[in-house]
């Protein structure tokens, strides 16, 4: 066979559609139907499993049931479900708010024995001060020094009025675009 550009052509070709028609791994991640519902119709594609990613930091997850509305004064409380993925050793948690809560109790903080099963249950106690949304933070550290923390929302008092009464505080101003933007002075130091 004489090599001429044509037959490379040909050559090539019939390779591509060869390579296109070999049978393929089930580990791909996009493969075509077989079935096509209407003749004008592309073929839809079957996606392959879903690629996890995970947050560097502590193998500990939390969820939590929304606290009801507290009363200025008022004391309320937080069950926090904590699941981890540790075979053993000590899970600290550390639970802290911002200026509307205070954290009572000896709910504060506990540590937890990872051997004794991936699921914990914890009750943090707090009292609303200032009406407001506000936020109870925790803090897990594993004694391998690594750490995952969370937010809690808690609404204290007439915490709509506050909320509307923050936002309106802040100055918007009208943008080129006609956007809304809050503009914050801000001190760049450029070295």
């Amino acid at each position: 066979m004489i090599l001429t550009p044509r037959n490379i052509s040909l050559s090539a070709l019939s390779l591509a559609i060869v390579a296109c028609a070999a049978p393929t791994s089930n580990e791909a991640s996009v493969q075509p139907e077989a079935t096509r519902s209407a003749a004008n119709e592309k073929p839809a594609a079957k996606l392959g499993p879903a690629i996890s990613t995970i947050k560097p930091g502590a193998s500990v997850t939390f969820s939590h049931e929304t606290p009801a509305p507290v009363q200025v004064d008022g004391n309320g409380y937080v069950t926090l479900t904590v699941n981890e993925g540790y075979p053993a050793g000590v899970l600290t948690l550390e639970a802290s708010s911002d200026d509307g809560l205070e954290v009572s109790g000896t709910g504060a903080s506990t540590t937890l024995n990872m051997a004794d099963g991936t699921t914990h249950s914890w009750r943090v106690d707090f009292r609303g001060l200032t009406d407001g949304v506000h936020y109870l933070n925790v803090m897990a550290t594993a004694d391998t020094g690594e750490t995952r923390a969370y937010g809690v929302r808690v609404e204290v008092g007439d915490w709509k009025t506050a909320e509307a009464a923050l936002k309106a505080a802040k100055p918007m101003e009208m943008q080129a675009d006609g956007e809304m933007a809050v503009i914050l002075e801000a001190e760049e130091t450029i070295e």
